[in-house]
């Protein structure tokens, strides 16, 4: 008896030794206190079945013992389990195999333990209701600010244009510092509705073939006035090819201006701002340049994070490239920082990823060469894939296997042909959504007023090749 006594005294937790017949053979002193029986004779011989204080596990536990040790070396369960003197505590007990089909149960007691977890679980709900509560309440001052401010916009904007008249100088310098505050909160209101809808995924993205080299174009020009008030240089290098990526095309924007405005805020005057936008293997990439005053090494791990600001006297919440950050996330994209931009000793260069998708693609159904030419060559230069559907028989069936983003029509077709071809599309479940652009030289009246019911936007024909590239932009 002794010698199994001496190393059940080494372990510093209650210890028994249970037989093939489910008793207690052997016990150390902790478990004769954890149990506060009167003496290790009291333990000994006991049911070890008859410790949880559990009818379903006290059923299961010869079960344990018997079965499922036989197959892992050892397992760990909670239970309630009475002591002698009438009271129950929270155990943690661990069964291991030992030889002999016998078994050693350790079991400490967690009350405690358990009791401070419970208590922490319920702060932490509090905490969560209350920052809940808290956003709750940011999210509809924010979407009753959002109307007003975005009124005042347009009021400011409308004033600076002349709609109540000429205005002295002074006036319109105050309107323009006007201005300028009210698109700063206008831009916190809306960081902060984005970010609530971000917490409890109710943003939705609505994805389509997004242009990114045209965005960036149209948001360079949006901020030119911006770069020049700091005689700034803001350029966007000419690509080749458009790049196209599977996104919602208002949150890229957003994503776009919220970088190129930092670059310009942070770049001093007479700085200079290079963007880029480049397809590498899957990915399109954005990248912006700057020579401004760059980003301290320690600040760079964490400029993402939300309301992060570097230094003490930067204006604005710290929400702007977290947002950027998440929204990129959510489109399965990514965003990095360095500073400096390697090669130079200053500036930052910001690069936003996003997945890169194939062009969308325009189907021409004509069978004129001198139509399907200039056409595709204008649609390819402005970033589309052309497929030309020359027997204009049955185009459902031509576009099997594709996935057409558009239809243009040769106008100059039969008549009862160009019925039968828009009837075909605007009838088929798959294609039937989809624009289509009827370019003819002559439509009467009747014709043009059938079409528009059907959702045809038809436009004269021959274009000039600047006009046609316009219009092809605009579908």
């Amino acid at each position: 008896m002794n010698e199994t006594l001496i190393p059940l005294e080494a372990l510093s937790e209650a210890a028994f030794v249970i037989g093939a017949d489910c008793r207690v053979v052997a016990c150390n002193s902790r478990a004769v206190e954890l149990l506060r029986a009167e003496s290790p004779e009291r333990v000994l011989g006991r049911n070890a079945a008859d410790l949880p204080n559990d009818h379903d596990l006290s059923a299961e536990f010869p079960t344990y013992l018997r079965e499922r040790l036989q197959a892992v070396p050892f397992m760990v369960l909670q239970s309630r389990l009475a002591r002698d003197d009438g009271t129950f505590f929270l155990a943690e007990s661990t069964l291991h195999r030992l030889p002999e089909a016998r078994y050693l149960v350790i079991i400490r007691d967690i009350t405690a333990s358990a009791e401070a977890l419970r208590r922490l679980e319920a702060a932490n709900e509090r905490l969560r209701a209350t920052i809940r509560d808290r956003m709750e309440f940011v999210s509809n001052v924010s979407h009753e600010l959002r109307t007003p401010l975005t009124s005042m916009s347009y009021a400011l904007t409308n004033m600076t244009r002349g709609v109540c008249g000429a205005l002295p100088a002074k006036a319109l310098d105050y309107l323009g510092r006007l201005q300028v505050d009210v698109k700063r909160l206008l831009t916190t209101v809306n960081d902060i509705l984005d970010l609530r809808q971000m917490e409890n995924g109710t943003l939705t993205l609505r994805k389509s073939a997004v242009p990114l080299r045209r965005l960036v174009g149209e948001v360079v020009e949006a901020l030119a006035i911006q770069a020049e008030t700091k005689r700034q240089t803001l350029t966007l290098e000419p690509g080749e090819r458009e790049v196209y990526s599977e996104a919602d095309r208002h949150k890229i924007e957003r994503v776009c201006f919220n970088i190129l405005s930092n670059a310009i805020k942070y770049t001093p005057e007479g700085g200079a701002i290079h963007a880029t936008v480049r397809a590498e293997g899957d990915r399109a990439v954005i990248e912006v340049d700057d020579n401004g005053i760059g980003i301290p090494p320690e600040a760079l791990p964490k400029v993402s994070q939300r309301y992060f600001r570097v230094g003490d006297q930067v204006t604005g919440t710290g929400l702007g490239l977290s947002i950027v950050r998440e929204i990129l996330e959510l489109h399965g994209g990514a965003l990095s920082i360095q500073s400096p931009v390697p090669g130079t000793e200053r500036g930052t260069r910001v690069t936003a990823s996003l997945p890169a998708c194939a062009a969308p693609l325009l189907i021409v159904v004509s069978g004129d060469e001198s139509f399907i030419r200039p056409l595709t060559e204008q649609a390819e230069a402005v970033g589309l894939a052309v497929r030309a559907d020359r027997e204009a028989i049955d185009v459902p069936k031509g576009c099997e296997g594709l996935s057409p983003a558009r239809f243009v029509i040769d106008g100059s077709l039969p008549e009862s042909c160009l019925s039968d071809l828009v009837c075909q599309i605007r009838g088929d479940a798959r294609l039937g959504r989809l624009p289509i652009l009827l370019l003819a030289p002559e439509v009467e009246p009747v014709r043009r007023a059938e079409y528009a019911r059907m959702r045809v936007d038809v436009r004269p024909w021959p274009l000039a090749p600047a006009s046609l590239r316009a219009l092809l932009r605009e579908q």
